[in-house]
Order: C-alpha cells, then sequence, then structure tokens
C-alpha cells in the first residue's frame, strides 16, 4: 500500500487565503493589496473628483460576487 502526503494533493483554493497564521503570510498579504488597489481604481476613487477619493470602504463587498470563483454569501 502506497500513502501520499496531504500536502501533495491539496492546494490554497485562493491565493488570497493566508496559510500562516496573522499577516505572516507575505504572499497572500500582498495579493489582497493587488486585489483592492485593481478595485480603488475600478471605481475610479484615484481620479480627484471621487467622492470617496482615498477610501477602500466597502470595495470588496461591492465587487465580491462581480469576478468569476467567489463564493462568499
Amino acid at each position: 500500500m502506497t500513502f501520499t502526503r496531504m500536502s501533495d494533493v491539496t492546494t490554497r483554493p485562493d491565493p488570497m487565503i493566508p496559510c500562516k497564521p496573522g499577516a505572516e503570510d507575505l504572499e497572500a498579504m500582498n495579493n489582497r493589496i493587488t486585489w483592492m488597489e485593481m478595485l480603488y481604481k475600478l471605481e475610479g476613487r484615484d481620479k480627484p473628483d471621487h467622492p470617496q477619493r482615498g477610501l477602500y470602504t466597502g470595495l470588496h463587498k461591492r465587487h465580491f460576487s462581480t469576478f468569476p470563483g467567489t463564493d462568499e454569501n
């Protein structure tokens, strides 16, 4: 009988989910920063006349179901 290690058959489903405690997973934290920056620019919040310029509040909640592969409720 041959045994397979779980690490050989499983992978993280989402690159933004940390696999280390707290903010130690630098790859996941950098992915989150990139994601939020993309949403910020997508809404035009980088433009001087946007009423929410400089705010990241509500971006993820507003856009989480816009992109395929999201499964939040």
